[in-house]
Formats: C-alpha cells, sequence, structure tokens
C-alpha cells in the first residue's frame, strides 16, 4: 500500500507542477500579490510530495520488496545498506526521480531565500521552474514509473549491477546532478527576466550564488567520476573523452564561462545580452547530457537506457525548452539596454577574453561529441572521435586561456558607463601581463592612446 501511496504523491506533484506553472504568470501580468503567492506554497508542496516519492522509493530498496519490479531489478536482500541506498539511483527510473527530487529542492530554496527578490521576478522564476518540473514528472509517469509492480513478487532480486557497488555511486550522481539541475535556476532566472523585459546588475548579484553553487557541485561530481574511472577497472582512466563524460564537462565549460559573465556584468553592468544567453545555454547542455545518456543514440559505459519511447519525449524536451527559451531570448534580446562599458585592457577585458575561449572550448567538444552520431544519421557512416582529436584542438585553446589567467592579475578593474580611462594604465597593465619587445613598445603605446575608451 505505501508504494501506491508514493506513486499517487508523485500524481499530485504532477498536478501541483501544472498550477505553479500557470497561477503566477497570469498573477505576474496582472500584478496580483495572492495569484504569485502561489508560486512559493506550491513549489514546497511540490518538493515535500516529490520528496515524500522519493522517501517511499528509497523503503522499497532498504526493505528488499521485491514485488517492486525496480527494486527486483537493480537489488539483492543480501546487498550492503549503502547500496541499497545508492542502489536508488543507480538505474533509469530511479536516477530520473533523483533529478526530480533536486530539481524541486532548488524550487522550494528559490521560494525560501527569494524573499528579497521582485514578486513579479520570483513568482515568474518559481512557474519556469515548475514548467520543468512539470515536464520531467510526466516523463517519469508515462515512461519510467519507478513504483510498478510484480505479480507474483519474485523470491529475491536480480542485484545491482557488479560495476555499481562502489562508494563512488553513492556520491558522484547526486553532486553531478547537483550541477547539472542548479543551472535550471539560473535558467529560469534568465527566463523569468526576458519575460518581464528588464535586466541589470541587480538580476546578476541574484543569479551568481545560485551559478557558484551549481558549477561548484559540478565540479566535485566530476572530479569523482573521474577518481572513480580511475580505480575502476577498464573505465578509461582518469578521462577518456567518453562522450557521457563530454556531456557533464560542456555544461562546467559553458557555467564557468557564465561565472565570469556574470561578475562583469554585476561590476560593470555590461555583458547583459550575453550573459542571458550563457544562462539559457548552460542548462541547455545540461538538457542535451541526459537527451545522450538516456535516448540510447551512443554507446558509453555510463549510458542508462536505450528505450527509443524515452529517447523521444526527452527530445520533445529539449526542442520545447531550449527552442522555446531561444525563440523569446531572439525575440526579446534586441530591446535590452547594452550595458556598461569598461576599457579593453582591464581585468574585465580580459574575463570576457575568458569567456570567448571557453565558449569556442565548448564548441569544439560538442562538434566532437555530436559530429558521429549526425553524420551516422545522415549518411548511416559510421566514425569514431577519439582523445587524438580532443587533446590537440583542446589543448591548443587552453595554453592562450593560462596565460590570460595569469597576465590578469596585472589589469585592474576599469571604467564604469561614461567614464573615460588613461591610455597608460592600460599600457601598464598590458606590459605588466605579457612579455613585449622593446623595439614594439613604443609602437603599440601610441596605438593604446590613439584608443577612445
Amino acid at each position: 500500500m505505501i508504494i501506491e501511496i508514493g506513486h499517487y504523491a508523485l500524481v499530485l506533484a504532477l498536478a501541483t507542477a501544472l498550477i505553479v506553472s500557470i497561477v503566477p504568470v497570469i498573477g505576474a501580468r496582472r500584478h496580483d500579490p495572492a495569484l504569485m503567492d502561489v508560486a512559493t506554497s506550491g513549489s514546497l508542496a511540490m518538493f515535500a510530495l516529490v520528496a515524500f516519492a522519493f522517501a517511499v522509493l528509497t523503503y522499497a530498496h532498504v526493505v528488499s520488496d521485491f514485488s517492486v519490479e525496480n527494486v527486483w531489478e537493480n537489488s539483492h536482500s543480501l546487498v550492503p545498506l549503502i547500496y541499497k541506498y545508492s542502489g536508488v539511483w543507480g538505474n533509469h527510473e530511479g536516477s530520473m526521480m533523483l533529478w526530480l527530487l533536486i530539481l524541486a529542492l532548488f524550487s522550494a530554496l528559490v521560494a525560501i531565500f527569494g524573499a528579497n527578490l521582485p514578486e513579479m521576478l520570483k513568482a515568474n522564476v518559481l512557474a519556469v521552474q515548475a514548467w520543468i518540473s512539470l515536464a520531467f514528472t510526466l516523463f517519469i509517469l508515462l515512461t519510467s514509473n519507478p513504483f510498478l509492480r510484480l505479480d507474483p513478487a519474485p523470491a529475491e532480486g536480480r542485484d545491482l549491477n557488479p560495476v555499481l557497488q562502489d562508494v563512488g555511486l553513492a556520491i558522484h550522481p547526486p553532486l553531478l546532478y547537483l550541477g547539472y539541475v542548479g543551472f535550471s535556476v539560473c535558467f529560469s532566472f534568465a527566463v523569468a527576466a526576458l519575460i518581464e523585459g528588464r535586466i541589470d546588475a541587480a538580476w546578476a548579484r541574484w543569479v551568481r550564488p545560485w551559478t557558484l553553487a551549481a558549477w561548484t557541485c559540478l565540479t566535485l561530481g566530476i572530479a569523482m567520476g573521474s577518481y572513480w574511472a580511475y580505480y575502476e577497472l577498464g573505465w578509461g582512466g582518469w578521462w577518456f573523452w567518453d562522450p557521457v563524460e563530454n556531456a557533464s564537462f560542456m555544461p562546467w565549460l559553458a557555467g564557468t564561462a557564465l561565472l565570469h559573465s556574470a561578475l562583469v556584468m554585476e561590476k560593470r553592468e555590461a555583458l547583459k545580452i550575453w550573459t542571458v544567453l550563457l544562462a539559457i545555454l548552460t542548462f541547455s547542455l545540461s538538457l542535451m547530457g541526459t537527451f545522450l545518456v538516456r535516448s540510447g543514440v551512443l554507446t558509453s559505459v555510463h549510458a542508462f537506457a536505450s528505450d527509443p519511447t524515452r529517447g523521444v519525449f526527452i527530445l520533445s524536451i529539449l526542442l520545447i525548452f531550449i527552442g522555446g527559451a531561444l525563440s523569446l531570448f531572439a525575440l526579446r534580446a534586441p530591446k535590452l539596454a547594452a550595458g556598461g562599458l569598461f576599457a579593453p585592457i582591464s581585468r574585465e577585458g580580459a574575463l570576457v577574453l575568458n569567456n570567448l575561449i571557453l565558449t569556442v572550448a565548448c564548441g569544439t567538444v560538442l562538434t566532437g561529441t555530436l559530429y558521429p552520431l549526425l553524420l551516422e544519421t545522415l549518411t548511416g557512416d559510421k566514425i569514431s572521435v577519439g582523445p587524438p582529436f580532443f587533446n590537440l584542438t583542446f589543448g591548443l585553446l587552453m595554453a592562450p586561456l593560462l596565460v590570460i589567467v595569469a597576465g590578469s592579475r596585472f589589469f585592474r578593474g576599469r571604467l564604469r558607463s561614461g567614464a573615460s580611462a588613461s591610455p597608460s594604465s592600460g599600457w601598464a597593465g598590458l606590459r605588466g601581463g605579457f612579455v613585449i619587445p622593446p623595439v614594439a613598445q613604443p609602437i603599440l603605446k601610441r596605438q593604446l592612446a590613439q584608443i577612445e575608451y
């Protein structure tokens, strides 16, 4: 009976997500505080329902209830307790429940700690979070229900995959999902700001802590995964440029660029449009990683599922959210103010160059990951893009980034909108950051003197 209650809690979470995705948006348009408050209470209720459903699934694993198909396929009565807990997300259905739980958790945290946010912005952010929750709850209930029963119940389970019977399973996926799903908050802030049509330094100040939290968790998750791969025989050493490894690395690169871009926006009110686009793209790459792992379009030691139905469903989610967000961006971005200016030879200028290199690096990894899939789809030919390609191209891009990181500490933060800068200060920063031949110094100094900042 407890299993059915958990299932019903998930259905109620779906209904709650539907309400939160609609009512606060109407309240924001009508400037109705009562309707906008539904976002806060609804997000908290949704988290409670999803947490209860996840707790029920965990309970079924711990007590070895083999009448539940998910438990029978991924557990055994003699498995140590830690693997019973980690076995909850050591499969497709359970990992999607973990994804949904973390998504609901972040929505609840925004509802609790977003008291200083403008009411309209907060309502729209939580509504966008509810749209994402609605899509993934529907995906779980229709294609990945972890509460399906077996009748008659088997006497024993099939056991958890021996490769996954490791402490790494207890740490790596939760940290990775905290990173993946944490970027949904940045995405929701970006979409909400585009809906409202207002983006300023305060927006960057609100987004940056969520970005930093997600980036930190993703960094730790990738590091733990690399360590796990190192001592787990046959997983390719620290890093093998596996497609699913790349799928986690791309949001990390985009998230790193987003962190630096948000810093420039907060301090100088510059790069507004670029920062919003990065917030959209970072979570879009997280969604794409989910599609790659669960669609069966690639072969990887990390891949969970190969069910085409699930792949098509997740692909639809991708098209709706990524396509919708980019369409909204294309519609609203030209109407946004460009923001403040800063000296090109400055700390902010170095951060912009940093953004450019990280974005190109992310595009390189994306190309190397998706090109074999696209070629096979279009022509039927199969090719493999492996470590030699990634090591060469990525290494060449990271070399100048190391120079910029080393030299940027000599630059000063310069210029708010409307201010002027001294070319000599830019010259001093350039000389401090790089080695310039003496014969070229007078020429470069004259060129800098001619720049109007």
